[in-house]
C-alpha cells in the first residue's frame, strides 16, 4: 500500500506543476475549427439548400418522368455528345438531346427553354423561385429539364454578375467519370431553324478520384466561357457587347439574354451518381 501512495502523491505533484505551468503561459487564440467550414465529405456548411443527384443507367428510361417531384435525374451510364470545340460552336450537338440537361429559369422564365411551355407551367405551379426537377429522363430523345433560379441580378452579358448561388458537386458511385459543359443556343434568321450551339470551354470532368470529396463546380455551372470571333459572328458580338472587328473572350451566365435553351451537357464514361448541392449566398 506504500507504494501506492507514494506513486499517487507523485501524480498530485505533477497535475499540480501542471496546472500552474499553464497559469503561466499566455493565453493562445484556438485554431479555426476545420468542422466550421466543411463536413467531412468536403461539402461547405452550413446546410445546403438543394440536392440534386445525376444518376447513370445502363438502360434508357421510359417511364414519364414529368413533374414527379424527385431530386434526381436519369442520364446513360455510357453517352451523350461530346462538346469537341470548347469555347466556341459545337453543332454536332443538334438532333440528339440525350443527356442534355436543359434549364429552366425559375426566377422570371426570361431567355430559358422554349422548345415547349412546360417550364412556364412548372413556374406558374411554383412561385417560389427556387430549384426543382420538372423532367427527370434525360435517356430519352427531349433530355431533361431542371428549374433553378437565375444567378445574376439581370439578363445583360455587359453587367458583371456576383452569382447568388453556389454549386458543389461530389462523384459518389461509380469507377467511371463524366464531363459536364454548359451549353446554349444563339438563334439567328430564319427563326427558329437557324441556330448554334455554343458551349464554353470551362466545362468540368469529374470522377471517384478527382472529386471524391466534395469540389465547387460554380464557375463550371454558372456560365460558359466563349470566343466570340466579331468578323464571323457580327450580330452576337453586338449583342453580347465584344469586338466586331477582332475575337474577345467573355463568360456568359446562366439566362444571358443573347442566348436561348441553355443546357448543361452532360458526356457520360461510367459515372453512377453525381451529387450537385446548391447553396444560396450569404
Amino acid at each position: 500500500m506504500r507504494s501506492f501512495k507514494v506513486l499517487a502523491l507523485g501524480l498530485s505533484v505533477l497535475v499540480a506543476f501542471t496546472f500552474v505551468a499553464c497559469d503561466q503561459q499566455q493565453p493562445t487564440e484556438p485554431e479555426a475549427d476545420q468542422a466550421q467550414f466543411e463536413l467531412g465529405n468536403g461539402y461547405p456548411v452550413p446546410s445546403f439548400d438543394y440536392k440534386l443527384n445525376i444518376l447513370g443507367v445502363p438502360q434508357d428510361k421510359s417511364a414519364d418522368m414529368d413533374n414527379n417531384n424527385g431530386r434526381r435525374i436519369f442520364v446513360q451510364l455510357w453517352g451523350g455528345g461530346t462538346v469537341t470545340n470548347p469555347g466556341g460552336k459545337n453543332n454536332g450537338l443538334k438532333g440528339n438531346d440525350k443527356n442534355k440537361i436543359y434549364l429552366c429559369n425559375s426566377t422570371n422564365g426570361e431567355n430559358d427553354y422554349n422548345k415547349d411551355d412546360r417550364c412556364n407551367d412548372w413556374n406558374t405551379a411554383n412561385p417560389n423561385k427556387d430549384f426543382g426537377v420538372i423532367d427527370a429522363n434525360a435517356t430519352d430523345d427531349n433530355g431533361a429539364l431542371f428549374a433553378l433560379p437565375d444567378p445574376c441580378a439581370d439578363a445583360d452579358s455587359k453587367t458583371a454578375c456576383d452569382p447568388s448561388y453556389a454549386i458543389w458537386a461530389r462523384a459518389k458511385a461509380g469507377s467511371g467519370s463524366a464531363t459536364i459543359t454548359t451549353c446554349a443556343e444563339e438563334y439567328y434568321d430564319p427563326y427558329p431553324t437557324g441556330y448554334d450551339i455554343w458551349c464554353g470551354d470551362n466545362g468540368v470532368t469529374l470522377s471517384k478520384q478527382t472529386a471524391f470529396r466534395a469540389v465547387d463546380v460554380s464557375t463550371n455551372l454558372l456560365y460558359m466561357n466563349i470566343t466570340i470571333d466579331g468578323v464571323a459572328n457580327p450580330q452576337l458580338a453586338a449583342c453580347v457587347g465584344t469586338s466586331t472587328t477582332g475575337s474577345e473572350t467573355i463568360n456568359i451566365y446562366l439566362f444571358d439574354n443573347c442566348f436561348e435553351n441553355y443546357f448543361w451537357n452532360y458526356d457520360n464514361n461510367g459515372l453512377k451518381n453525381l451529387e450537385l448541392r446548391f447553396y444560396w449566398a450569404d
